[in-house]
Order: structure tokens, then sequence, then C-alpha cells
């Protein structure tokens, strides 16, 4: 288990030895407990984030005839477990969109073609319209010529944070 422990710095370091025996890893969120909080409430988001696009895209594949099992080996073996989970966290969290592996034009087709096959074969991809609107609003805001992870800069834009 992963500790995200938020606290008073004097207090977390009292509470290390049991921090060790209790978790696997222990990352110090802050001073206030709720940094704590909102660590543990994002992590879950990102997890049923996740949940809601592995279910969007197992409805469109097998709409398409292919087995559940063989797309669940795809992701494991191939995408999740790829670098581009470190490589992109790492280029949003240094706001390096410059550094261009996929330009949000590249991924506007990818979200089009995706919200085109699942329209073909009636599956609704609500993740995909967000994964669309937020490239446009990139490229709306000069951004097309960026790496697609200028999503995250988009999301934090309408969150009003500049």
């Amino acid at each position: 288990m992963t500790l995200v422990p938020g606290g008073p710095p004097e207090a977390l370091r009292r509470l290390q030895p049991i921090f060790d025996v209790l978790g696997k890893r222990t990352f110090i969120t802050g001073d206030e407990p709720q940094t704590s909080t909102a660590v543990k409430i994002a992590n879950n988001f990102v997890l049923g984030s996740v949940i809601e696009i592995i279910g969007e895209s197992m409805s469109l594949v097998r709409k398409f005839g292919v087995e559940p099992a063989l797309f669940q080996q795809v992701m494991t073996e191939g995408l999740f477990g790829a670098p581009a989970f470190h490589v992109y966290g790492q280029i949003i969290v240094e706001e390096a969109y410059d550094k261009v592996g996929a330009s949000v034009h590249i991924g506007l087709k990818d979200a089009n073609l995706a919200l085109a096959a699942g329209e073909a074969v009636d599956v609704p991809l609500p993740s995909a319209n967000v994964w669309r609107d937020r490239l446009l609003s990139a490229k709306a805001h000069g951004g097309a010529d960026l790496d697609w992870a200028v999503m995250a800069r988009e999301q934090a834009r309408a969150s009003g944070i500049e």
C-alpha cells in the first residue's frame, strides 16, 4: 500500500516508523492534513476515470467483434506497461508542451477517429468527447503545434489556474 500523509512535519517524522510498517511507500503531501485528502481523492479520480475509459473501450472493441480478453491483454502488456504514462506525467509536471511527441493536430485526428468508430457501432464514448474538446480548446488558444499533453493546461485554464 502507498501512504500519502499530510500534516505538521514533526508529527509526520514521529509517525514514519508506523508508515514504514503499514505501507510499501510513503509520500509526504504537505504540511496541512487536507493535502493528504486531496491526493487520495485525485488518485481515486484517476482510477475511476481509467475504469470508465476501459469500459468505453471494451464496449467499442466488442461491437467490432474483438474478444475483450484480447484487448485486456493488449492494454496490460502494451499500453499500460509503456513508458508513456511516465513521460506524459513529466511533460505535464514540467509544462513542457513544446516537446512534441504527438501534436494537438494528431490527437484531434485520433479523437475524431475514436468518436467516428463509436458512432459507427452505436457506442457512446463520453470520455472521447472530453478528449476532443480539450484538444479543440488548446488549438483555439494557439496550441495546435504543441504536444497533446497540453490538454492538462486547458484543464488548468478551465479551473482558473494559469
